[in-house]
């Protein structure tokens, strides 16, 4: 069943995306823990909200959703080859539907605070990134995870 939800919200993903895309919309994979597919829209030339759906492998297993209000541009280095590299972090929240072990049936969620590298290239148009991310469950019980991954999302 888990297998048919994660199909069905990465399709309704990508129709949301290609609804809504414009100048630099981002979408891609990431691979790590969790493991999915991830998009991101800018909202400003300084902030960006991106969006994850996929699977979970680490304390709580099951499908993940993640959204996340970004600062883009912490510090930004220029990189000789291609375009920058930033440093970004943010704040947002993150769900995950247990379907495994102790909490099966239970939902996990809480804030969400991601540190990480965006190296944007210009040809094709692509960014390469790679994440840390901090996340305070308050349910189904109170403790602390850590997500890490690295990614590409491809900009439209």
């Amino acid at each position: 069943m888990a297998k048919n939800v994660l199909t069905t919200l990465a399709i309704s993903f990508f129709l949301l995306c290609a609804s809504t895309a414009q100048a630099n919309f981002a979408a891609g994979l990431v691979v790590g823990d969790p493991i999915g597919f991830t998009g991101r829209m800018p909202l400003n030339d300084k902030n960006s909200i991106d969006g994850f759906v996929g699977a979970s492998s680490g304390s709580y297993r099951g499908l993940q959703l993640h959204s996340t209000f970004l600062f883009d541009s912490i510090q930004s280095w220029e990189v000789a080859t291609e375009g920058p590299m930033n440093l970004y972090t943010g704040v947002g929240a993150r769900l995950i539907f247990v379907d495994d072990g102790k909490y099966d049936g239970d939902v996990a969620f809480g804030p969400r605070v991601p540190v990480g590298l965006t190296y944007l290239i210009s040809d094709p148009a692509m960014e390469v990134f790679g994440e840390l991310a901090v996340a305070m469950n308050v349910s189904p019980k109170v403790d602390a995870d850590l997500d890490i991954g690295v990614g590409v999302r491809f900009r439209f």
